[in-house]
């Protein structure tokens, strides 16, 4: 493997700190001694205070990409004899509804392109045609294009239909803000190795407690991601499985930073990252395509100058040490995406205009 220290400007997994990669580093420890648990534990108290959900809140760890702990909350939370509500307008929200039809779960689709933000009364009128939804799925920041969906208004939403929901904050908690008790919000899905500027292979379900302690007894879906499962073991210090000891070690140094860092200052640094780096690719004449006022504070999607294809764009970049990230689908023929997550600076977002100006010249397209 290359020993090159690439700047990864895609939408995770994101650059780390030296501390978080030496934390990797650590001595063979069996996960069933006290000193692992003691851990784990850490890391779940420090999730729940950083995520300020309060003593009604726990976090449930899961070994396993993102799309794990999504799965488990999807297929645990929904109960026998009622459907689910997707909101989907990219890929991820795509995901949920198949994860759903995967388990046996109904699921009623509200559909949008990908560059539309939900409307929260789309999702009210749903509700409302719909009795036997019992939850509402929509994801926070959709990293198919940078979109972020109004996740607290439907909450509230949903809760004046008598509705509950689950939220994929994969991409945006720790740097978009997030209420996670808004409204009816009993879910809350993400990673490690996103915002939280970690490694991946741990992901995690923020919950009420209620919300938990309801899927005691419920027939699991799932034998490894039934939630109720892993939330129980976790909270007599133990586990159904053996999970990713090292990584854990890596998390806890990851949650340390990032409260001396601070969640508000983090979310600053992220959107004065996505300032400068969009200032920039201005000035060279690229488009942002999703609209303003819908945008998010950690990924951009731009269009490609004509003439100019993302493969030559991608080599001439990583030929200088950074690591651009293909739009998914038909997007790729026309579009691009740029993250500004992990622990990239706004000088550092300036270097990448500067290195993007220097591809173009190389290529010889020139800026607009």
């Amino acid at each position: 493997m290359s020993r090159t220290e690439w700047i990864l400007l895609n939408p995770g997994p994101a650059n780390t700190s030296p501390a978080v990669k030496q934390a990797l580093v650590t001595p063979d420890l069996c996960h069933r001694e006290p000193e692992f648990f003691q851990v784990m534990r850490r890391c779940r108290e420090r999730l729940v205070r950083l995520a300020c959900g309060g003593g009604d809140w726990s976090a449930v760890l899961f070994t396993g990409s993102g799309t794990a702990s999504v799965e488990a909350a999807v297929c645990s939370a929904v109960p026998p004899g009622r459907s689910l509500l997707v909101v989907d307008n990219g890929v991820y929200g795509d995901r949920m509804v198949r994860i759903a039809r995967a388990h046996g779960i109904p699921a009623e689709v509200l559909s949008y392109d990908i560059w539309t933000p939900a409307a929260p009364a789309d999702v009210a009128r749903v509700l409302r045609a719909h009795p036997e939804v019992s939850h509402v799925a929509v994801v926070h920041h959709e990293t198919t294009t940078g979109l972020l969906n109004p996740v607290a208004e439907i909450a509230r939403v949903a809760e004046r239909e008598g509705r509950r929901v689950f939220v994929d904050a994969m991409s945006s908690l720790f740097g978009e803000p997030l209420d996670v008790t808004a409204g009816s919000m009993d879910f809350v899905t993400a990673s490690a190795n996103k915002c939280m500027q970690g490694i991946p292979g741990i992901s995690f379900v923020l919950a009420r407690r209620g919300a938990l302690e309801a899927l005691k007894g419920q027939a699991p879906r799932s034998v490894y991601l039934d939630l109720y499962t892993h939330h129980a073991a976790q909270e007599k210090d133990s586990t159904p499985f053996t999970p990713a000891v090292q990584v854990l070690c890596a998390m806890e140094q990851a949650l340390a930073e990032l409260e001396t860092e601070g969640v508000g200052r983090r979310i600053e640094r992220y959107a004065e990252n996505a300032r400068v780096l969009r200032a920039g690719m201005g000035r060279l004449g690229f488009e942002i395509l999703v609209p303003e006022g819908a945008r998010s504070n950690i990924l951009t999607t731009f269009r490609l100058l004509p003439g100019l294809g993302y493969d030559p764009l991608h080599d001439a970049m990583k030929r200088r040490g950074y690591i651009i990230y293909a739009g998914q689908g038909d997007i790729r023929t026309y579009a691009f995406r740029v993250s500004n997550m992990g622990t990239l600076t706004p000088t550092d977002m300036g270097r990448v205009v500067e290195a993007f100006a220097a591809s173009l010249e190389e290529l010889g397209c020139r800026a607009a």
